[in-house]
């Protein structure tokens, strides 16, 4: 490779380990240099040089300058004196073997080489990441303002990515931008469309806009919504009946304990799926023997065993049983018309109920999530008389599931397995969440659910070779990956970790992947964290977030790190298995209208 002596900018005087100081000549100072007609960029803090080792060539980065005072000899006739020699401090990345860039520390210079600047058809070469695959263009590299930040396509998609960054610091726009020219660069793709998967949780509905050609859901509890004709919304998210029949689904939701309430769940599994398979196992008589069986704790039970009765639609006769039979606290019986006449099953069978026809298929007929709660409170009643359970494991279980059974049913639509693939078919192969109208006990449990689902779906359908991708999109993800929420049991904390961390550790395996933008990186599990393979990070200036960013992100070298509370916005260092070494990055934004909803209040607009 010849090299033109007019870059040649100095020479090295200093080699310890990596780090190389150059002298710089005197008349290489200015902030830019002539060449060929051309105006090119002289070095600086963050730029990249070439130092010339006999025929090896070996690329380095700039990391600090400063000056030496060269003081003259003191003479009787000569006037005393100072030079001032200009130093920069390099980092040796690599060097070039022919065309390709080789990442690692092969060669060290020697004392007296020279070093160059580097030509635009060198930076080209390393900065190309010598990826084998297509490539995206994202923004410009900073310190070379009109070089294209192009990243693999390979390297980047199948990646966990985490993209940190203060809000204001552009962190929403390089999400939006990412995935914005990955979907653009393959969607007239058949094989994209069938086999890949993009599901954006959106937690402020900000990415309506950005991906315009989603399938988009706004999931609410706050009232039922339907199909909006206006502006393609779904109100609902689509799963399949089989999900609502696993253990893992109601413990998420139930946020259940994993010694006393887990096995409880499960045997109201087994009843609820009997009451899905039409099972015909409810009675009168069971009714009735079971209320005389718990009538020593009836005055708990009343308001419970009513929603049993009124799930039988038998409200009026368990309120008539409720005027008419007398319960003697104190004694734990039940009695008509005085103390001494105690009765039993069959009195209340014959007073009440032998003019009723009684109808098992009202409970058969109930919507999903209604049935479950029934299969939970009959569950519950039955295994309070035969003193299976302690009222108080399982009692703050039940009261939950009274709000969050009907919550789910706002924000769920359930179908059998054969119903759900064929309206999976139809669905679009990227998929925008909004859960602004949610809760915020159902901001954990909704996107916590739809990933264990979707996650469990991609494992069942894995084939010896992997032939799709999945990947869950998580902004604002301290929402639900936070280590210090305080608002739950340590327990159940533990558990919503873990159901991420199991994804983010084996889900590569599946074709799985992770996206995660927050705010907050230092409340993040440092195991997630860690187990990112990219990162993009924007400014961070709290100080226990660039502590965890220093501590998990072993890619980036201690100059980046310094620069990261000082990013300008936009700017983000790119940091990982998809770039050779961190690259500080200003991120195009996206077209007007294009963009996330997230931009600051424009008060002149506003107040004026």
């Amino acid at each position: 490779m010849e090299l033109n002596d007019f870059l040649k900018i100095g020479e090295v005087n200093e080699v310890q380990g990596k780090t190389v100081k150059a002298g710089i000549y005197s008349d290489k100072n200015t902030e830019y240099l002539n060449y060929n007609g051309m105006v090119i960029k002289n070095v600086g803090i963050g730029s990249f040089v070439l130092i010339r080792k006999g025929f090896n060539n070996i690329i380095g980065k700039v990391e600090g300058e400063n000056i030496k005072e060269i003081r003259e000899k003191d003479e009787e006739y000569a006037k005393k004196g100072t030079k001032i020699q200009r130093n920069i401090l390099i980092s040796i990345l690599g060097g070039l073997n022919g065309e390709k860039f080789i990442h690692g520390l092969t060669e060290l210079p020697l004392i007296g080489n020279y070093v160059y600047i580097l030509e635009e058809l060198v930076i080209a070469k390393i900065f190309s990441f010598n990826s084998p695959t297509e490539t995206i263009c994202l923004g410009k590299i900073i310190g070379y303002d009109d070089y294209p930040f192009k990243i693999g396509v390979q390297e980047i998609v199948c990646s966990h990515i985490g993209i940190f960054g203060n809000t204001g610091s552009g962190k929403s726009n390089t999400l939006a931008a990412l995935y914005r020219q990955i979907i653009d660069k393959y969607k007239d793709n058949e094989k994209f469309r069938k086999n890949s998967k993009f599901i954006i949780l959106d937690f402020n509905g900000e990415y309506g806009n950005v991906f315009f050609d989603a399938d988009k859901y706004t999931l609410s509890t706050k009232q039922i919504f339907g199909n909006n004709n206006l502006t393609g919304e779904i109100g609902k998210y689509t799963i399949q009946e089989e999900d609502i029949h696993s253990q893992d689904f109601w413990a998420i939701i139930l946020e259940a304990t994993e010694k006393t309430q887990k096995p409880f769940i499960n045997r109201a599994i087994r009843l609820f799926k009997k009451i899905c398979e039409e099972r015909d196992f409810f009675s009168l008589d069971n009714l009735c023997e079971l209320i005389i069986k718990t009538q020593a704790k009836y005055n708990e039970l009343k308001f419970m065993i009513g929603d049993i009765f009124k799930a039988f639609k038998l409200e009026e006769e368990f309120s008539k049983f409720d005027n008419i039979y007398n319960y003697h606290g104190q004694g734990k019986y039940f009695y008509k018309s005085t103390p001494s006449t105690v009765v039993d099953a069959n009195d209340i069978k014959e007073d009440l109920f032998n003019a009723v026809d009684f109808k098992a298929n009202n409970v058969y007929g109930l919507p999903h999530f209604e049935k479950f709660e029934f299969a939970l409170k009959y569950r519950y009643w039955l295994d309070i008389s035969r003193n299976y359970i302690t009222k108080e494991h399982i009692a703050p279980l039940i009261s939950r599931a009274n709000t969050r059974c009907d919550e789910l049913s706002k924000v769920f639509k359930i179908l059998p397995k054969t119903d759900y693939l064929r309206e999976y078919k139809k669905q679009k192969n990227i998929e925008v969440l909004s859960l602004m109208n949610l809760n915020l006990a159902m901001k954990k449990i909704v996107p916590m659910l739809i990933c264990k689902i979707k996650y469990s779906e991609k494992k069942e359908t894995k084939k010896t070779v992997l032939d799709s991708t999945l990947h869950f999109i998580i902004d604002e993800a301290h929402n639900i990956l936070s280590e210090m929420s305080t608002r739950e049991s340590e327990e159940w904390k533990d558990y919503r970790l873990e159901s991420f961390e199991e994804i983010i550790k084996e889900g590569r395996k599946f074709g799985v992947f992770l996206t995660i933008a927050s705010q907050r990186p230092s409340d993040i599990s440092d195991t997630i964290i860690s187990q990112l393979h990219n990162y993009f990070i924007h400014r961070l200036v709290n100080e226990e977030d660039i502590q965890k960013i220093r501590r998990t992100v072993a890619f980036a070298d201690k100059a980046s790190n310094e620069m990261i509370p000082i990013l300008p916005a936009g700017g983000c260092l790119v940091s990982g298995l998809a770039t050779n070494f961190p690259v500080l990055v200003r991120i195009d934004m996206l077209p007007e209208g294009r963009r996330p909803k997230s931009e600051n209040v424009d008060i002149q607009k506003v107040w004026i």
